[in-house]
């Protein structure tokens, strides 16, 4: 921004009238990416948007049940979180593993606003327990909502993996 402006004082009217519809547009394209990652830390997502995310559906760790509790282990890299499927009305046992060279400023912190967790990683296995009520699709994020991801509860897990989804 400070670029376009000095760039601007430089140039002939014609060229800084482009200039300044240029920057508005910036400035709206940033307060969309914006808002969208202070919607993503209150539990809602502007999913049509691209930009901004660092979420990606590759990966998806889908839970085993054992002994009445379900246990999926995802790793943590530097730039995503991988998205998980779990089945309702069961406790879940998440397990993180995070290499030290993988933890940074950002993905430090994991925040699940739909259940309530915030988990801050440390080298190692980091363990996040919950228990989903509701069938749905729900955003996790970093502290900064730049990186997210979804944890997938659905009705019948037996389903999703007997569809290899």
């Amino acid at each position: 921004m400070f670029g376009l402006g000095a760039a601007s004082s430089v140039l002939s009217g014609k060229f800084n009238h482009k200039m300044m519809k240029a920057s508005a547009a910036l400035v709206i394209v940033l307060g969309m990416v914006m808002a969208n990652r202070g919607l993503a830390l209150s539990c809602f997502s502007i999913p049509a948007m691209p930009f901004g995310t660092g979420s990606s559906t590759q990966g998806n760790s889908i839970a085993t049940i054992r002994d009445g509790v379900q246990i999926v282990t995802t790793r943590l890299s530097p730039g995503r979180y991988e998205p998980i499927t779990v089945r309702k009305d069961i406790p879940v046992r998440w397990i993180i593993k995070a290499r030290k060279s993988d933890i940074n400023g950002c993905n430090y912190e994991v925040i699940i606003s739909k259940f309530n967790k915030t988990k801050k990683l440390e080298p190692g296995d980091n363990v996040i327990e919950f228990t989903p009520t509701e069938s749905g699709t729900y955003t996790y994020s970093c502290w900064m909502g730049i990186i997210r991801s979804k944890i997938t509860v659905v009705d019948d897990i037996k389903k999703i993996i007997s569809s290899g989804s």
